[in-house]
Order: structure tokens, then C-alpha cells, then sequence
């Protein structure tokens, strides 16, 4: 749980009395524009039957306890609303959304009635404040039910011309206009943007100093003979503040000084609440509680306000696995152990097996947080067996160093030392080789979710020398990301892009298993594992000193839980440092389900190579979880 002091706004429909000053009584009237889509002064009855007597009254009370018809006796229509308000009349008419049936014209008047109350509050709240609505009930000539016809005269959207700021309380250093606030508006009157508006400010305030920021009230002063209207926001900013301790309480085996260690701001400087969300962040990703409640302390007489921390730790260990399938690769699986906060200082310990036809692997991750550094030191060991068309090899790999976060924990620096051998062999040749790297990256990462991203994107630069038996040196490029349309995010175009070069190396120098590659359920659908690019007399693949690859992807959910895919993979290998750009383009073409489960798409994808050659085969089948980018 994350609190931030946000108090429960107002619903209630505020009218300003002095409006009177502005337009005659007859027609002064201000509207609150508040949470939702607010509604405004509510007029009287506006037409039909005035006159129900006590008998139809019965009858309407008897018709209620009856169950909702599968044929209604009358039929609806809304004639003259807004570009965009019709639908929404539809979505709070009780008439048109046809919940019970009403067999008399009075109990159809006095529904219109109510209906009409909620239309007229609807028209305020999309800034139509002269708007009104009316209705008639229309019977065919030939007989028949009767039609309800409701008639919309919503008049001319209002324009605020004026926005004025008050503060309930007192304190220095506040913004006294939206534009100090840097709000930019653009007249509009409906409750909706006048909502933005408040709330932009209020966050402007937590994030400029006042941990007690919270909103009053708003409304909307009407001048009815001129279309224009002058909105008024009412605050409490309460004192201004800076940032104090952060006082940590937990419910486990971790230190509390370590976690405190762990903040995002100093003290004495200004409070803002980012800061304090970018905490919260920064906890939750370690993976360690499974409760979390941040939020400022009451402020003490030096103007500080302490940020209370209350945590629970989750279970400490976690055993896991998964299992996947590639015509390419075969059958795969993969299991892994897991031991959080092995001291109490957030350590991380992990192993992970993983096996298929081609490679099986074991890997043992070792991380610490480096609170005062913002980031991390980690070591990592792994065994790699591979057993592949191109070669056959056994690896060992040993690497440790540090990692440090920037620009709210998005922007990651990686840089470390590995040892590695590694025993290669391909048609009866064997190379032994012993290498040493310092890989350096560069790493962005925006994205929400590692198997099912929906926001955000990811890029990376990594450059890794290499000395040893060999000297080179290898650069990749990689980046990812997509965009939505439609309603709850009916379309999605997702696309991804890798560039591979080696440098300071013959090509006939480079051991295979340090080659580019392309093919794969990773790589080009629709080609064999390794397989899209040029290939030796047998039809084995001999790799390149570079590539580049790009993909493609259109899902379209056509369920709540179910998205079709169509993609387009394309890659090419050279022999050359730097891709060429005009060798020759593998491509591969498909499409795929993807069944959305709380853990992550189970994918179903399968690919067809383009310009298949007498080696490759007729399509590739490839069944994972999560999103292939």
C-alpha cells in the first residue's frame, strides 16, 4: 500500500451563491465540476404528465416488483445530442438500458422525468451549462407501442475565460495561478478537464514542497448571456517541507538502517512526492515484501517531514519453472531456485537449469544493492553445453561487477570482468580458447512487465573486448517497443530491431561459438535455430562477424483474454565487420494466439520461411510464455 496523504475529494455539486452578480437571478447558476463525470444544478420536471394520480402510482409500484420483459412495450430514441454525449445518455437512461418494462404512458412519463434530471446533469458536466433536454412520448398512427423520443437542445459548449486559485490556509512559496503550476489550459468547461486541472495542481504542490496538499473544492461561475464562464479552485497547500528520515518498522529479517539506506532523496532537501514514489518503486523491485506503506510523517518543528516506512517480508525462498517448444530447438524446460535476503541486506542468490535438444545450462547469480552507489554488485557462474549444427561446444564462465541506476531507476550501467573457456568443436576440429571481457552496457528500460509489456520500451548498447587465445571486440545494439489503439487496447503494433558487429578479427579467426547467428524463436521465425544466413557444402550454418534483424507484429484482441498475432521477421548474417545492409534478407512470415493468463501469454506462434531453400523446413512451430517482444 502506498499513501501520499491524498484526501478523499469532494463529490457533492457545489453552487457559488454570488453568481446572482454575474446574470440574472432567473437564470445565476454555478457548477462543480468534480470527480467523474460531474454533474451540475438540477432543474425542474420538463415536460409530460404533471397530473399522476394515486391509482397509477399503485400501478407503477406493482409493475417494479416484476421482472425485467425480454420485449420492452415502448422503444426509445435521442434526437439533437452533442458529437459524443449521445452514448453516454444511452450508458444512464433507465429507459434505454430497458431494466424493467412500463406498460402504462404515465409510468413512461414519470421514467422519462428521471431520465430527463440526469440528462440535464449530464450536459452540465460536458460544459453545455445553458444546455436542456425534453421529451415527448410518440404513439405510431397504425397503433402500436409508443415511442420515447428525447429531444437534446444543448446550446453552446461555455468557454472559461478565467481561472482563479484560493488557498484555505496560509503558507509561502505556493503557485497562485495554473500557469505557475505550468497547467496549460484550453478554455474547456466540461467536469472532466476541470478535474485534470485540479488534480495537476494538487500534484504540483506534493511534488513543490507541501506533503499536505489537498484539494477543497472547485466550481464554475456561469454567465449565461455570454457563453463564458470563470472557474474557481479552492486548495490547502498545508506548511512548506523538506525531506526528514526515513523511519523503516519491518516485519522480518531485514535491516532497517539497510532499507533506510535505500532512499531516494536527502535529507534537508525539498519534499517531493516522485521522490518518494520512486522509494516505493525501488523497494517493491526487490522482490523482498509483500506489503508495502510509505508515506510522510507528521511534519516536526524544523519544517522536516519523516517518510514512515512499514514493510512485511514475503517468503524467502522460491522455487520455480517453465516449460517451452520449438520444432527448431525441441522440447525445452527450465527450473530455478531462489533465496532473498540471505543476511538481511536484500542479497539475492539464484540458480537456474535450463535444457533443450541444443543447449542445456546451469547458472548461479549472486546480487547485493549498493545503496550509496544506487545500484548493485552482482557475480555470475555458468556451465553451457551446446549441441547445434553450426558446432558443439562446452563453456565455463565466471564474471563479477557493478551496476548503477539513474533517471528513476529507467537508466541502467553495467559493467563487469569475465573469465571464460571454452572447448569448440565442428567436423572433427577442436579449438580450445581462453578469454578475457570487460562488457560495458548501456541499458533503458521503461517497460511494465517482463512477459507482457504493455508500456514503455527497451534499448541497449553493449561494446565487450575481448583478450585471451583471442583479441576482438564485439558491439550489439538491440531495442523494442509498442503502441496501442482502439478501445482498451484493442490493437497492438509491436516492433523490434538488432544490430551485431565484430571488430579487430579475421572471420576465419573468430571462434564459432562467438559468431552472429540468426533463426530461431528468438531471432527469425520461420528458419531453423541458427539457420537464416549463409550455410557451408554440408548446409550447416557458418555464422558471421556481424548481423542485423528486425520484427514485426500486429495482435488483436478478439476476446478478453485472447489476442491473435500476424508478424513479419527479417535478419541477415555477414561475413563482413559491419552489416551490409543489401546481403541477403531471411524472412520469415506467420501469425500466432497468445491466451492471456494472470502470469503471462501462453504463446502459440507459426512461421514460414519466404525464400526457402532445400535445407530449411516447410513451416517452424514455437510455443512459449510471454510476448516475443
Amino acid at each position: 500500500m502506498l499513501r501520499f496523504q491524498r484526501r478523499s475529494y469532494w463529490r457533492a455539486a457545489i453552487f457559488c451563491g454570488f453568481a446572482s452578480c454575474l446574470v440574472p437571478p432567473a437564470q445565476a447558476a454555478a457548477f462543480a465540476a468534480q470527480d467523474g463525470e460531474d454533474i451540475g444544478d438540477q432543474g425542474g420536471d420538463q415536460g409530460g404528465d404533471q397530473g399522476d394520480d394515486l391509482d397509477d402510482l399503485r400501478e407503477e409500484a406493482e409493475e417494479t416488483s416484476k421482472p425485467a420483459p425480454e420485449d420492452l412495450s415502448y422503444s426509445t430514441s435521442i434526437e439533437g445530442a452533442p458529437d459524443g454525449l449521445e452514448s453516454k445518455l444511452e450508458m444512464i437512461s433507465d429507459l434505454i438500458k430497458g431494466n424493467r418494462d412500463y406498460p402504462t404512458a404515465a409510468a413512461l412519463r414519470r421514467a422519462a422525468r428521471r431520465d430527463l434530471e440526469a440528462f440535464n446533469d449530464a450536459l452540465k458536466a460536458a460544459g453545455y451549462y445553458a444546455g436542456k433536454a425534453d421529451f415527448e412520448l410518440v404513439y405510431p398512427e397504425d397503433g402500436g407501442d409508443p415511442e420515447v423520443v428525447f429531444r437534446i437542445e444543448p446550446g453552446e459548449a461555455f468557454k472559461i475565460v478565467e481561472y482563479e486559485v484560493l488557498y484555505q490556509d496560509e503558507a509561502e512559496g505556493r503557485p497562485q495561478t495554473l500557469e505557475d503550476a505550468k497547467i496549460k489550459t484550453r478554455g474547456k468547461a466540461d467536469g472532466a478537464t476541470l478535474r485534470q486541472h485540479q488534480e495537476a495542481f494538487v500534484t504540483y504542490l506534493l511534488n513543490n514542497g507541501f506533503p499536505e496538499a489537498q484539494l477543497v473544492t472547485r466550481r464554475a461561475i456561469a454567465d449565461f448571456e455570454t457563453g463564458e464562464a470563470h472557474a474557481v479552485f479552492v486548495f490547502k497547500s498545508g506548511p512548506r517541507a523538506q525531506f526528514g528520515e526515513a523511519r523503516v518498522k519491518v516485519e522480518g529479517k531485514s535491516d532497517p538502517s539497510f532499507i533506510a539506506r535505500m532512499k531516494t532523496w536527502e535529507e534537508g532537501e525539498e519534499f517531493e512526492r516522485q521522490k518518494m514514489t520512486a522509494y516505493y518503486d525501488r523497494l517493491s523491485k526487490t522482490g523482498l515484501f509483500s506489503r508495502i506503506d510509505v508515506h510522510p510523517g507528521p511534519l516536526e518543528e524544523n519544517g522536516a517531514a519523516p517518510i514512515i516506512v512499514n514493510l512485511t517480508e514475503r517468503k524467502q525462498r522460491t522455487i520455480g519453472g517453465g516449460v517451452s517448444y520449438s520444432t527448431s530447438e525441441g522440447p525445452g524446460g527450465r527450473l530455478f531456485f531462489e533465496h532473498r535476503n540471505i543476511f538481511g541486506h536484500a542479497e539475492n542468490a539464484r540458480i537456474e537449469l535450463r535444457a533443450s535438444e541444443i543447449e542445456q545450462s546451469a547458472n548461479l547469480k549472486l546480487s547485493r544493492p549498493l545503496p550509496r552507489l544506487d545500484g548493485e554488485a552482482f557475480g555470475n557462474a555458468a556451465f553451457t553445453n551446446e549441441t547445434t549444427e553450426a558446432y558443439k561446444a562446452r563453456s565455463l564462465e565466471l564474471s563479477a561487477g557493478l551496476s548503477k541506476k539513474w533517471i528513476n531507476d529507467k537508466l541502467e550501467t553495467r559493467g563487469a570482468l569475465a573469465l571464460e573457456t571454452s572447448n569448440v568443436r565442428n567436423n572433427g576440429d577442436e579449438e580450445r580458447n581462453y578469454l578475457i571481457s570487460t562488457p560495458l552496457s548501456v541499458i533503458w528500460n521503461s517497460e511494465d512487465d517482463l512477459l507482457d509489456p504493455k508500456e514503455g520500451f527497451r534499448a541497449s548498447f553493449t561494446v565487450a573486448p575481448y583478450t585471451g587465445s583471442k583479441t576482438f571486440t564485439q558491439m550489439d545494439l538491440s531495442a523494442r517497443g509498442r503502441v496501442h489503439a482502439g478501445k482498451n487496447d484493442l490493437l497492438t503494433f509491436a516492433a523490434r530491431a538488432a544490430l551485431g558487429s565484430t571488430y579487430a578479427i579475421d572471420f576465419a579467426d573468430l571462434p564459432l561459438n562467438k559468431r552472429y547467428y540468426a533463426g530461431g524463436g528468438g531471432s527469425v521465425r520461420g528458419y531453423g535455430y541458427q539457420e537464416a544466413g549463409p550455410l557451408d557444402a554440408d548446409s550447416d550454418p557458418i555464422g558471421g562477424r556481424s548481423k542485423v534483424e528486425g520484427a514485426f507484429e500486429t495482435r488483436v484482441k478478439i476476446m478478453k483474454n485472447i489476442q491473435l498475432a500476424a508478424f513479419v521477421d527479417a535478419g541477415s548474417v555477414s561475413t563482413q565487420a559491419v552489416p551490409d545492409f543489401t546481403d541477403e534478407y531471411f524472412v520469415g512470415v506467420g501469425g500466432g494466439v497468445r491466451y492471456l493468463t494472470a502470469i503471462g501469454p501462453i504463446r502459440v506462434d507459426v512461421a514460414f520461411p519466404m525464400d526457402k531453400r532445400e535445407s530449411d523446413g516447410d513451416f517452424q512451430i514455437y510455443i512459449a510464455l510471454g510476448q516475443p517482444f
